[in-house]
C-alpha cells in the first residue's frame, strides 16, 4: 500500500514564481515591514568626550549619548518594523570642529538585504533624512 501525503502551507510552495511583493499575493504592500540600520563613526584628536545621536525608530525619537575613549568611536543600531512612508532620521553633533562625523542610513524590506539610502559627512553637525517609499 501506498499513501501520499502533501502540504498546503505556503511555505512549501516552491515552485511559485510570484513576486513576494505583487498584489496578486495575500499580503498588501501595508503589511510589508522595513527595517532601519543607523550607523554613525566620529574621528577625532580629542578623546573623553561625550557625543550625542538622535534618531527615529519605531517607538519615536530616541538619544544616546557616545562617550569616545579613543580617536574613534563607531555606534549602529537596527530598528523595526516600520511601514512604508517612515521617516528615518538621524543627528549627531559634535563639541568641536576637530572631529569627523560620518553616517548612514540603510533600508531594507523583510528579509532583503540592505541598502544604503543617505550618508553624509561633516565636522561639526549632520543630519540625515530619508522617507521609506519603495
Amino acid at each position: 500500500m501506498l499513501l501520499a501525503f502533501t502540504s498546503c502551507s505556503k511555505d512549501d510552495d516552491q515552485t511559485s514564481s510570484k513576486d513576494p511583493y505583487s498584489e496578486q499575493n495575500n499580503s498588501t504592500k501595508e503589511d510589508t515591514r522595513y527595517y532601519v540600520k543607523y550607523e554613525v563613526t566620529y574621528s577625532t584628536y580629542h578623546v573623553n568626550e561625550s557625543r550625542v545621536v538622535k534618531f527615529e525608530t519605531e517607538k519615536g525619537m530616541e538619544t544616546i549619548s557616545l562617550n569616545q575613549q579613543s580617536k574613534t568611536v563607531s555606534w549602529e543600531g537596527t530598528y523595526g518594523p516600520v511601514k512604508e512612508h517612515f521617516v528615518a532620521y538621524i543627528e549627531c553633533d559634535t563639541p568641536d570642529y576637530s572631529s569627523t562625523i560620518h553616517a548612514r542610513i540603510y533600508v531594507c524590506r523583510e528579509k532583503e538585504p540592505f541598502v544604503i539610502k543617505a550618508e553624509g559627512e561633516n565636522n561639526k553637525s549632520l543630519y540625515l533624512r530619508y522617507e521609506i517609499d519603495f
